[in-house]
């Protein structure tokens, strides 16, 4: 792990303190679909949990500056 990756770093502290259940794999996988993919796609065609795990997803790319690019 790079020390330099703000992701390693940012992404484990957002895992354990915040959401230490999560699945960060299907999060990143998920939420990266749903920015662009599934874009177009109206929120009330995503199930409830997939709601909940998309706003996750936005937490986190609020924490981490430049993840988002």
């Amino acid at each position: 792990r790079s020390a330099a990756d703000p992701l390693v770093h940012y992404g484990r502290h957002f895992g354990q303190t915040i959401h230490a259940l999560c699945n960060f794999q299907a999060l990143l996988t998920n939420g990266i679909l749903q920015m662009g993919e599934l874009a177009e796609t109206p929120e009330e065609n995503f199930t409830a949990e997939e709601q909940c795990e998309h706003c996750v997803f936005q937490e986190l790319l609020k924490s981490v500056a430049g993840l988002e690019e």
